[in-house]
């Protein structure tokens, strides 16, 4: 329906808005005293067991674990005859792993905090893959399921936001990213997500 597409593009474009913002406050290195404070806090909160948490729900922002998932996903939703569904899951994901890397080399590199420098000493920081690519994912196929009737709101929305959540800050309890990489992350994913449930809206009515 138009009216929710939108919303979705306006949601869309007030966080590639945020995103541009936190972007030039970091290019500019205005962030740097409130990621040195957040990183004191993150690791506060990094014990043993949180960290084993971190590294064992890892997998779930990686390429390598929602690409398969959302063609997965895709096929089946093909099969049941919903081809905008369908195409919504797979080209969300395959796009926010695109992006991921292609963001990587816009931005002006960024060293990660001593975490990361142990295991990638010259990786970019800025923005986190993880949380761009698990929140675009889990926008776009959580909105699909819920407008295909698939499954309600109350039993994916929560699995959703678990996952986004566990996905971006796990990386702060590692030492592997900024508290401002995670929030770019975050807003470049809200931003690609909504802006494919936005289009799936556009193209849904009009498939048999």
């Amino acid at each position: 329906m138009m009216r929710h597409a939108s919303a979705w593009f306006a949601v869309s474009a007030a966080a590639l808005g945020g995103y541009l913002f936190v972007s030039r406050q970091v290019r500019e290195r205005k962030t740097t005293d409130e990621d040195r404070r957040a990183r004191r806090e993150a690791m506060k909160l990094a014990s043993p067991r949180a960290k084993r948490l971190a590294e064992a729900t890892g997998h779930i922002g990686k390429w390598y674990t929602l690409v398969p998932a959302a063609l997965a996903g895709a096929s089946v939703l093909a099969w049941r005859r919903r081809p905008a569904a369908a195409a919504t899951v797979a080209t969300t994901a395959l796009a926010a792993t695109a992006a991921h890397r292609i963001l990587d080399r816009v931005h002006h590199h960024r060293e990660p905090p001593p975490g990361k420098q142990r295991i990638k000493p010259h990786a970019q920081s800025y923005p986190s893959g993880h949380a761009i690519e698990t929140t675009s994912s889990m926008i776009a196929a959580s909105w699909v399921l819920v407008r295909e009737r698939i499954a309600p709101a109350w039993a994916v929305v929560p699995v959703a936001v678990l996952a986004s959540t566990i996905s971006g800050l796990g990386r702060l309890i590692l030492d592997r990213h900024w508290s401002t990489d995670s929030a770019g992350g975050y807003l470049a994913g809200i931003a690609l997500g909504s802006a494919a449930a936005g289009a799936y809206e556009l193209v849904a009515p009009s498939c048999p």
